[in-house]
């Protein structure tokens, strides 16, 4: 999750704006931020911890709304570009420093740490989109696969940048309009109360049309008019405390302040149940969750700032807390490189020790970044004459950091190997002559050809985008058209992201095998649909297809007329599951007998039209840690062990129709996880194939699938 610094909240920068200085707000921000750390630290009891940046967004809108209704009635103008410029001066430095520190970290690191789109992440984050970038790659916040990138959390930094730019000039034209009709301030406030309001409401309905239609947690969750509610709700609240200073000519009531602090008291603990037991699956929060979130957090914000000596006011504006505060904006923008750079591989450490070791860092860095980059800049100790040559320095740096670690993520050592077609012999050919035919391929099974630019490179940015339709109308060439069967011999692929990136590049070559295949897989799921599984750390949902996935196989295979299908599933069976609040894994009795049950239905059922069935393995992994840093259970070898015994179980049931594949045989030299085969980059995120990989198996997995069909 994440938060976000808003306007400065120093006491010599709220003098300068006429506000008064409110300590507890820091203090706020403290509970914010901490929230975050242990949502990322993997702590299970913060499991919400991911709601740190919705009390940012609130905080975020209430003091910019604040600052500006403070410069318009006491000057009747908002000074944009003096308005800007301190945004400027004091978000764009520290984050200039982050691209630059990571763009260089990972060209050190080399093309094995590659982070695929790191390249485009880092222009997003600079340029304050990376919210709609993560949109448009199709990146998960709650489900992830496969290397995370050091820049996810800048999505929240890039909605309060648009909100930064946005809402000044929209509040301008308010102003200036009700200028034109002559009102009076309280009556412009009011009016203006009123449209904050109704944008509110509009934003969580729109929240709603595009959760429940369809559009995916992710499109809500990072899009600017989705999130709006938290920032908006913030304004209201400035908003309505400018109306009632000047409704008022005497301190308010002691009923009053009773109320407001009683109404903090009951806010501080819906907050932290919230954080504490909320997840990002939880259907609830979009929006009426977070827009509960919203007020919970604006009477927070109330209780500190009517009632400074309320039980609630004082507790956030103890000094620890407050100096957390002070430096939240460095703790959010370096917790997350820092955390996925210090690992219980690297460190050797776990739980708590590496908890510890990871915030410890995260306020070093933070510090340094406060006072080496942030203050000096902010409080402009830096001459102006400077400080503006180093600018576009500081920017070129960061991009060219950046291009550094694209041009060493693109390095794949030596080549694409040499593939030669499978020599045709009786075997494989059988009783057919040879012919040529043209592919028919159709977007109904979601068939992917690989680019011939691609060779030799990565596919992850198809495992983010999820499948691509295609037509192979002009695929492939007349020259590939050959086959040594006629018809070609029709092989479905189905499984999950790990089958993606097997099955994609074998579509280069399939004609040299006188096949005709479709990739067929679905992302995120496995052989067992029950409950729901531990993903990085978090019990998430599985996608929304996987519940009946194998309908769906199932019906894919007659339209496709498969006479094999090769199935590629089961790394999801080795995490940890949940069902109805009973945690279970391979190696438990129970949960071996389900997922037994389930691989020996698919082969029941993939196998009821004629079909031949080729399970392949699973292979040797090596996922990224947990988010506490400890080993990722599905790296077990034991789990390992567990389900391709089973595959071999259901193949040993019908011999004659069902056969295995070991692709570790192929990939895992040694019998061991392997980063690269003969020196080549294999598996580019310890999980999923590379396109070198992928060749590799090809030859025996779709000349397996030639022979099942031999007669």
């Amino acid at each position: 999750m994440r938060p976000r610094t808003a306007p400065s909240h120093s006491p010599a920068g709220h003098a300068r704006s006429g506000l008064a200085y409110q300590p507890g707000l820091d203090g706020l921000r403290a509970l914010s931020i901490i929230a975050v750390l242990l949502y990322h630290g993997g702590v299970t009891w913060a499991q919400g911890g991911f709601l740190g940046v919705e009390a940012f967004f609130v905080l975020s809108g209430f003091l910019i709304t604040s600052l500006l209704i403070a410069e318009w009635t006491t000057s009747s103008r908002i000074r944009l570009r003096a308005f800007w410029a301190r945004r400027v001066r004091r978000l764009l430095p520290a984050l200039l420093a982050l691209v630059g520190v990571v763009g260089i970290y990972y060209a050190l690191a080399g093309p094995l740490h590659e982070v695929p789109g790191l390249e485009g992440d880092g222009l997003a984050t600079l340029m304050y989109v990376a919210n709609w970038h993560q949109i448009a790659t199709g990146s998960s916040y709650f489900m992830a696969t496969g290397p995370t990138s050091p820049f996810q959390h800048t999505w929240s930094l890039a909605i309060e940048e648009q909100f930064y730019l946005l809402w000044p000039l929209i509040l301008v034209a308010l102003f200036y309009v009700m200028g034109r009709r002559d009102r009076g301030v309280r009556r412009s406030l009011g009016t203006l109360l009123a449209a904050v309001v109704a944008a509110t409401v509009l934003s969580a309905l729109d929240s709603v049309i595009l959760y429940r239609g369809g559009a995916g947690l992710d499109r809500v969750y990072y899009g600017t008019d989705t999130r709006a509610t938290g920032l908006l709700v913030g304004a209201a609240l400035a908003i309505a405390l400018a109306l009632s200073r000047r409704g008022e000519r005497r301190s308010p009531a002691r009923l009053r302040t009773i109320a407001v602090s009683a109404g903090g008291a009951a806010a501080l603990a819906a907050v932290l149940v919230a954080m504490r037991n909320a997840t990002g699956q939880a259907t609830w929060l979009f929006p009426w969750g977070l827009l509960g979130i919203d007020a919970a957090v604006a009477l927070l914000i109330m209780a500190v700032v009517l009632t400074p000596h309320s039980p609630v006011g004082r507790v956030f504006s103890v000094r620890p807390l407050r100096a957390i505060g002070v430096i939240s904006y460095g703790l959010y923008l370096w917790h997350f490189p820092c955390f996925l750079w210090l690992n219980e591989s690297d460190t050797g450490l776990a739980g708590t020790g590496l908890l510890f070791l990871r915030v410890g860092v995260t306020v070093i860095v933070a510090l340094i970044s406060f006072y080496v980059i942030e203050q000096p800049i902010r409080r402009r100790v830096i001459p102006l004459r400077i400080l503006r040559p180093l600018v576009p320095v500081a920017l070129a740096g960061a991009v060219a950091a950046l291009m550094a670690a694209a041009a060493v993520d693109a390095q794949v050592p030596g080549s694409q190997p040499a593939l030669t077609p499978v020599a045709v012999t009786r075997q494989l050919t059988g009783t057919d002559g040879p012919c040529r035919v043209a592919l028919r391929d159709t977007p109904s099974y979601r068939t992917v050809p690989l680019p011939a630019n691609a060779t030799g490179g990565y596919i992850f940015h198809w495992i983010l985008k999820g499948t691509v339709d295609w037509n192979g109308g002009a695929y492939p060439s007349a020259a590939h058209g050959v086959y040594h069967t006629c018809p070609p011999k029709r092989v479905l692929m189905i499984g999950d992201s790990i089958a993606f990136t097997a099955g994609v590049p074998m579509l280069q070559n399939e004609s040299r095998y006188g096949v005709e295949l479709a990739d067929a897989a679905i992302l995120g799921c496995a052989f067992g649909n029950r409950g729901v599984p531990d993903v990085n750390g978090t019990y998430k949902a599985l996608p929304p297809q996987c519940p009946d996935d194998l309908t769906l196989w199932e019906r894919a295979a007659r339209a496709f007329r498969a006479q094999v299908v090769v199935v590629e599933l089961g790394y999801r069976d080795e995490f940890n599951w949940n069902w109805h609040g009973h945690v279970v894994h391979l190696g438990q009795p129970a949960y071996d007998a389900y997922v037994q049950s389930r691989v020996d239905r698919f082969a029941q059922v993939l196998t009821g039209d004629g079909a031949r069935v080729l399970f392949m393995t699973v292979p040797f992994v090596s996922p990224p840690p947990l988010t506490n840093g400890a080993p990722a259970p599905a790296g077990s070898t034991v789990r390992h062990t567990l389900i391709n015994s089973m595959l071999q179980s259901a193949a040993a049931r019908d011999p004659s129709r069902v056969q295995v594949y070991d692709v570790d045989q192929v990939v895992s030299p040694g019998g061991r996880y392997s980063e690269t085969v003969n020196g080549q980059d294999c598996r580019f995120d310890g999980i999923h194939f590379s396109i070198y990989c992928a060749s590799l198996l090809q030859p025996s997995v779709l000349g397996r699938a030639r022979q099942m069909l031999a007669r």
